[in-house]
C-alpha cells in the first residue's frame, strides 16, 4: 500500500538516496532552422542503437537547494520506505504551478506511485486556484515524457541546455479543469 503524504525533515536522507538514473531507448532530438522572418523548432523520436542509463541531470548539493525551494513536498512511503517524491512551486501571478523536482525509485516505478505523487500535486495546485502545473522533463528521458504523456501533459515548450548536463528541458503543462 503507498501513502502519499507531505515530507518531513527526516525524509531528506531517504529522498536524496533514491536512485534518479534511468534507462532510455529513444531520445528527443531538437532541430532549429532559422529564415528571415520564420524560426522553426521540431522534435523528433529517435531509437538509440541500444538503451542508455542516465543520471539525475544535476547533483546532490542542487537537489537539496531545489526541496527547499518547494511550497509542497510529499513523498510516497511503501512499506515504511521512501518510494518517490515530488515538489510544487506555485507561481500564483501566474496561476501556475512548477513542478521542478520528481523522482520514483527504481522498484516502484510503473507500479502507480508517480501517478499519485502527480495526482497530489495537482489537488494542491487546485486548492490553491491555479490553472495549470508544468512539469520540466529532460530531453533523453523518454519514460518520463511517455508518463507526462499519459496523464494528459501536452507539450508546452522547451529550453535550450537547461541542466548543468546541457540537456535540452521539455516543458509538459497539465491544465486543471
Amino acid at each position: 500500500m503507498t501513502l502519499i503524504r507531505p515530507a518531513e525533515l527526516a525524509d531528506l536522507e531517504a529522498i536524496l538516496a533514491i536512485d534518479h538514473s534511468y534507462v532510455t531507448d529513444h531520445v528527443w532530438q531538437m532541430d532549429e532552422r532559422r529564415t528571415a522572418g520564420e524560426h522553426e523548432v521540431t522534435f523528433r523520436l529517435t531509437q538509440l542503437p541500444r538503451p542508455v542509463r542516465a543520471a539525475l541531470p544535476y547533483d546532490s548539493a542542487a537537489l537539496k537547494r531545489c526541496l527547499y525551494r518547494c511550497d509542497y513536498l510529499w513523498v510516497a512511503q511503501v512499506n515504511q520506505e521512501i518510494a518517490g517524491y515530488i515538489g510544487l512551486v506555485l507561481v500564483p501571478w501566474q496561476s501556475a504551478g512548477l513542478v521542478p523536482i520528481f523522482a520514483v525509485a527504481p522498484a516502484a516505478r510503473r507500479k502507480g506511485v508517480g501517478s499519485q505523487l502527480l495526482q497530489a500535486a495537482i489537488r494542491q495546485a487546485r486548492t490553491e486556484g491555479l490553472s495549470a502545473i508544468t512539469l520540466s522533463v529532460a530531453a533523453k528521458n523518454y519514460p518520463a515524457t511517455c508518463f507526462c504523456q499519459a496523464r494528459s501533459c501536452r507539450l508546452s515548450g522547451y529550453t535550450d541546455r537547461y541542466y548543468a548536463s546541457n540537456d535540452i528541458a521539455l516543458f509538459f503543462t497539465y491544465r486543471i479543469k
